[in-house]
């Protein structure tokens, strides 16, 4: 090899590894400007909290308990945070927290649904399917029942209207015209769920255990004509005259 062959051989080489390197070193620039756009800069950050799914809620009520501060950057908001925030509303149920690219919070509330009512320390609060009093009602609802509970412990109180609430909303669910039929609900513990019928009649439920065969059951037995119906043992059935 010729001693210039040797030089230009050499320039080529060096200019590779100038290529490599400042190739790797532009990789890098633009890295570290991607993620100061993303992470940290204001151009992706939140322009707009949309509010989906409410019924009773205000959409500005929801916006500021979510407390979004506008220009906070998308990638670096805690989507936890603001669902345990907007969680804590009593009328909801759940929510769900997502970022919409490249600058909008989407907040997709589920509002709780009443299935029945009952009295707290004299208001009328409505009652949703996990027996949650969540919300007060100026009388009582048309087309609900009244859950109640003699239960003075507070816990044992709550056990009782929960599972009050779960046997409605099961009904519901499985049987609107049988709830139709329902004039209240009483509910001593939670083991001791008793429906109030028309016409006088009663329905001992027992606990909210086994609910399609209870259900079941009940259907076949309010073919007689009875006052009382007991299928708190779904196994073992009973009437009374």
């Amino acid at each position: 090899m010729t001693e210039q062959r040797f030089h230009e051989r050499r320039r080529r080489d060096r200019r590779k590894r100038l290529l490599r390197w400042t190739g790797g070193l532009g990789a890098v620039v633009l890295v570290g400007v991607l993620v100061w756009l993303v992470w940290f800069s204001h151009v992706l950050g939140v322009r707009d909290v949309e509010v989906e799914g409410t019924r009773t809620l205000g959409v500005k009520q929801v916006r500021s308990v979510a407390d979004v501060r506008l220009g906070t950057p998308l990638a670096r908001l805690d989507t936890a945070a603001v669902e345990a925030r907007v969680a804590g509303l009593p009328a909801v149920e759940r929510v769900e927290v997502r970022r919409s690219w490249p600058r909008t919070v989407r907040v997709e509330v589920t509002e709780r649904t009443a299935v029945a009512w009952t009295r707290v320390d004299g208001d009328v609060r409505a009652l949703d399917r996990f027996g949650i009093d969540y919300r007060t009602l100026r009388q009582p609802p048309r087309g609900l029942v009244e859950v109640s509970t003699s239960a003075t412990d507070p816990r044992q109180r709550q056990l009782a209207v929960v599972a009050a609430a779960a046997v409605v909303a099961r009904l519901e669910k499985d049987d609107p015209d049988l709830v139709e039929a329902v004039r209240a609900v009483e509910a001593p513990s939670r083991d001791a769920v008793t429906l109030r019928l028309s016409r006088d009649r009663t329905v001992t439920w027992g606990s909210a255990a086994k609910p399609k065969q209870k259900l079941k059951v009940l259907r076949a037995l309010l073919r007689i004509r009875a006052r009382g119906y007991d299928v708190s043992a779904p196994e073992q059935p009973t009437t009374r005259q």
